[in-house]
C-alpha cells in the first residue's frame, strides 16, 4: 500500500503558453485556426527561477514532450488545430488533432469526442471563473492569471489504430507550480470506432491488468529503472485511469497523474508493457488485429 499522497509545490517559470506541436510538423504545414475573437499572438513570459526541484519536474515530463510521434505519417488526413483565449484572469491554450471528415465521414466520431470529452472548453472556462471566486479579496486588485495548456502526441499502429496522448498542464491561481494530468484516445480509423478498456481487454479482468502493471512497476523499482520512492498503483486509482493508455510499438503504455505511480516531480508518468504480456486477457479480435 502506498502512503497518502503529498504534493510538493515549488516555484515555476510561467512558460506555460507553449509552442504547441512545433514538431514534427514544419511551420508551413501547421493549419492553425482561430475560433475565438480573443485569440492573440503567443507571448512567452520568463521569470528567473533557482529552484532545484523544478529541474526534477521538467526531467519527469520532458520524455513525453520530446518524444517523436507519428504525425508526419498522417499529414494526408490529420490537421493540427489550436484554440487560444486570453483574458485578464486566465489563458486557455489548447492544441489538438482534427481528422479530415472529407477523407472519411467516420472521422466525425473522433472529432466530436475530442471537442466534447477532452477539450470541454466551456466547462474549463466556467471552472476557472468559479474557482477564482473562492479567492476573491476585496482588498486586492491582483490579477489571478491561471493557465490551462493542452498539447498532444499521436501514434498509429498497423496503419489503422490511432492513439492520441493529451498532456494537460494546469497552472492554478495562488499556486507556484503546474500540475500535469493525462488523457488518451484510441480510435480505429478503418471502422470509425473509439476503443476503450473494454474493447481491448476482457472486461472482467481489470484486476489482472492491474497486477501486470504493478509487477512491472515493482520490477522497475528493484532494477533501479524507477525512483525508489515510487509505488504500485492502487485499485481505486486504476479504475479512474483504466482508459488512459495508448497502443504503440506493439506495446501498451499507461499514463498516471502526479502521485499515482511516483511522488510529485520525481520518477515518471508512464509505464510501457509489451502487448504479448497481456495475451491471456486481451480480446481475441485485438490479438488477431495486432497479430500477437
Amino acid at each position: 500500500m502506498r502512503a497518502t499522497k503529498t504534493y510538493v509545490i515549488p516555484f515555476m517559470t510561467l512558460f506555460l503558453i507553449s509552442s504547441c506541436k512545433t514538431e514534427p510538423f514544419k511551420k508551413e504545414e501547421i493549419k492553425s485556426i482561430s475560433i475565438d475573437s480573443l485569440t492573440q499572438e503567443m507571448e512567452i513570459l520568463t521569470i528567473k527561477n533557482d529552484s532545484l526541484l523544478l529541474e526534477g519536474n521538467e526531467l519527469k515530463v520532458s520524455p513525453i514532450k520530446e518524444e517523436i510521434d507519428d504525425a508526419i505519417q498522417m499529414t494526408g488526413y490529420l490537421e493540427h488545430r489550436r484554440f487560444r483565449k486570453e483574458t485578464n484572469n486566465f489563458t486557455i491554450d489548447f492544441c489538438y488533432p482534427f481528422l479530415e471528415e472529407s477523407t472519411n465521414p467516420k472521422f466525425k466520431i473522433f472529432n466530436q469526442y475530442i471537442q466534447n470529452d477532452i477539450l470541454k472548453i466551456k466547462e474549463v472556462e466556467k471552472d476557472i471563473l468559479e474557482s477564482q471566486e473562492i479567492y476573491c479579496d476585496s482588498l486586492s486588485n491582483a490579477i489571478k492569471n491561471e493557465h490551462r495548456v493542452i498539447d498532444y502526441k499521436v501514434f498509429i499502429q498497423n496503419e489503422k489504430d490511432l492513439s492520441v496522448l493529451f498532456y494537460l498542464e494546469n497552472h492554478y491561481a495562488n499556486t507556484k507550480s503546474s500540475y500535469y494530468t493525462f488523457k488518451t484516445v484510441n480510435f480505429n480509423i478503418k471502422q470509425g470506432k473509439l476503443l476503450t478498456f473494454e474493447d481491448v481487454f476482457d472486461a472482467e479482468n481489470i484486476d489482472e491488468v492491474l497486477d501486470i502493471l504493478n509487477i512491472e512497476i515493482s520490477t522497475s523499482i528493484r532494477k533501479g529503472d524507477l525512483f525508489y520512492e515510487c509505488f504500485t498503483v492502487s485499485k481505486e486509482d486504476f479504475k479512474n485511469a483504466k482508459n488512459d493508455f495508448i497502443i504503440k510499438n506493439n506495446s501498451i503504455t499507461y499514463y498516471f497523474n502526479d502521485c499515482v505511480m511516483c511522488p510529485s516531480f520525481v520518477g515518471t508518468y508512464e509505464i510501457e508493457i509489451p502487448l504479448e504480456r497481456f495475451i491471456p486477457i486481451l480480446r481475441k479480435d485485438i490479438i488477431d488485429n495486432f497479430r500477437i
